[in-house]
C-alpha cells in the first residue's frame, strides 16, 4: 500500500497596502466604500494605496493638501486565506472635512456610527478614539 507523500506548501503572497487616515479637526476620519468584488467587498474603509507616494498625492487631489504631513503609525498585519496583507496607515491630520461626494463619508471615531467596517480597519479606529489626537471632544 503506498501513502501519499509529504505535500509541500506554497510560499503565502506578501502585499502591503498604504492606509490614509485623514483626520479632521471634528474627530472624523475619511471613509471610501469598497467596490463590491474584491477583498472587504462593499464596505466602507479607509482610503488605499500601493505606495506612500500614491497615497500622498490623493491627499493634495482629493483633500486639497500642498504638501501632506504623513505621520507613519504602527504598521499592522491581517491574514487571509491565500495572503498575507501589511497594513501601512499614515496619519494626515485636516482643517475640516473637504472631500465628499458619492462613495466617500466622513466617520466621527468618537461615535461611531454601525456601518460595515473591516475587521482592521475596526481595530485601528478603535485605536485612534482612545488616544489623544488633538481634535476637539
Amino acid at each position: 500500500m503506498r501513502y501519499p507523500g509529504v505535500r509541500r506548501r506554497t510560499a503565502r503572497s506578501q502585499r502591503t497596502a498604504y492606509l490614509l487616515v485623514a483626520l479632521s479637526a471634528r474627530g472624523e476620519v475619511l471613509l471610501e466604500r469598497r467596490p463590491p468584488q474584491g477583498i472587504w467587498g462593499g464596505l466602507w474603509s479607509l482610503p488605499e494605496f500601493t505606495s506612500l507616494r500614491a497615497a500622498r498625492d490623493h491627499a493634495r487631489r482629493a483633500l486639497g493638501t500642498r504638501l501632506p504631513q504623513l505621520q507613519s503609525l504602527a504598521p499592522r498585519a491581517h491574514r487571509f486565506t491565500h495572503f498575507d496583507l501589511q497594513l501601512r496607515p499614515l496619519l494626515l491630520r485636516c482643517r475640516d472635512a473637504v472631500a465628499g461626494g458619492q462613495g466617500v463619508r466622513w466617520y466621527n471615531i468618537r461615535q461611531p456610527a454601525r456601518i460595515g467596517l473591516p475587521a482592521p480597519v475596526t481595530a485601528l479606529l478603535e485605536e485612534l478614539s482612545h488616544q489623544e489626537l488633538g481634535v476637539a471632544a
